[in-house]
């Protein structure tokens, strides 16, 4: 085994910080565009602190159960979803994914399903905030 490039304490501490504000994400009930940007957020938080614990050489132990992972209520599947379908389905895969990946053996690839779906969380906070752009122009008229 290689020496560590970081300590495994500080990666650690970082996936501890990570997972905190992944938790808090996941149940947070924040506007929705605000709410998105901030599931981005934790995901692409998530992800670094991942990519921390591999250099660290902290071992991933795999999350029975995780393949069925479900998005906050307000963004599961069903007819309140905003925004292209087509984004909509990556979300989906994303998520589904994300279980696969939390229940696998690969830290990496853990890391780079989070920066995904952070990606793709990011691209509906876009479009919740230009829907909700002309709701605002209206209010201030």
């Amino acid at each position: 085994m290689t020496k560590p490039l970081i300590s495994p304490q500080t990666a650690r501490e970082q996936l501890r910080q990570a997972d905190e504000r992944w938790r808090a994400a996941m149940r947070g009930h924040e506007h929705r565009a605000k709410r998105l940007r901030e599931l981005a957020d934790a995901a692409e938080q998530e992800s670094r602190a991942l990519r921390l614990a591999e250099l660290a050489n902290v071992p991933w132990h795999p999350i029975e159960g995780a393949s069925q992972l479900q998005p906050p209520h307000e963004l599961a599947k069903g007819p309140h979803r905003d925004g292209p379908p087509a984004l909509w389905r990556r979300f989906d895969h994303a998520i589904t994914q994300l279980g696969a990946a939390l229940e696998g053996n690969s830290i990496r690839t853990l890391a780079d399903t989070f920066e995904h779906l952070s990606t793709i969380v990011n691209e509906l906070a876009d479009t919740a905030e230009h829907q909700q752009q002309p709701t605002r122009k209206r209010q201030t008229s």
